[in-house]
């Protein structure tokens, strides 16, 4: 992938982060641990594990966008 491409891919995945996050908050804020019959709200541990992973490709693609070939 060329840097422009990198960066690209950056946005876009910073843009699914984002929507992940979002999924994150409302479950936080809405559910409640039914498996320790407590009220505190959780978030599924599989979309925490999608929002980190989305994040990191992200921070790959925007790490690889500042690279320019060797002249």
């Amino acid at each position: 992938m060329t840097p422009d491409e990198h960066a690209a891919r950056a946005a876009e995945l910073i843009g699914e982060a984002e929507r992940l996050y979002q999924v994150c908050l409302v479950d936080y804020q809405t559910n409640i641990n039914e498996d320790d019959h407590a009220d505190q709200p959780y978030v599924s541990g599989a979309d925490l594990a999608m929002l980190t992973a989305t994040t990191q490709l992200a921070q790959v693609h925007a790490t690889l966008a500042l690279r320019r070939p060797a002249e």
